[in-house]
């Protein structure tokens, strides 16, 4: 796998810790839509967010890497409560959750809980080079619509 669009204009290594994950489920929210679209998996660098603004290595990093969550028998009903409870607060938020499967070559994936708010269950994504919205396998689509 190629990583130069994630290595050009740092030195940090965003990469350790990381490892291609093709078994777990993961979720991330998206705009409301029965399928998943390119536009919600794009990486704050790919919208625009220059890196030169952030201050340390894992500010530079989490721009790069896509935020997901492990989806699983631990994590499911305690991101439910949270997804909605966002919605509910938040009208303006995403409305789906997706529920993917990462395909073979389509990046790295690395557990990072230290958010702004500590959560155990965070992963950043970093992109392969070629990635493209064919690299996920979408497993579910959640409505968060109450």
């Amino acid at each position: 796998m190629q990583f130069t669009k994630i290595k050009d204009n740092h030195t940090c290594d965003c990469f350790t810790g990381s490892d291609e994950n093709n078994t777990d489920k993961f979720v991330r929210k998206v705009s409301k839509s029965p399928s998943l679209k390119e536009r919600d998996f794009k990486s704050h660098i790919e919208r625009g967010k220059i890196a030169e603004n952030a201050n340390n290595c894992e500010e530079i990093c989490g721009l790069h890497g896509l935020s997901f969550e492990i989806w699983n028998s631990e994590s499911s009903e305690l991101l439910m409560k949270k997804y909605l409870t966002t919605v509910a607060i938040s009208p303006q938020s995403k409305k789906n959750l997706s529920v993917i499967n990462f395909k073979p070559n389509s990046g790295l994936i690395k557990h990072t809980p230290n958010q702004i708010e500590y959560n155990e269950f965070h992963h950043d994504f970093y992109k392969e080079d070629s990635f493209t919205i064919e690299n996920l396998e979408l497993i579910e689509m959640i409505s968060l619509s109450i």
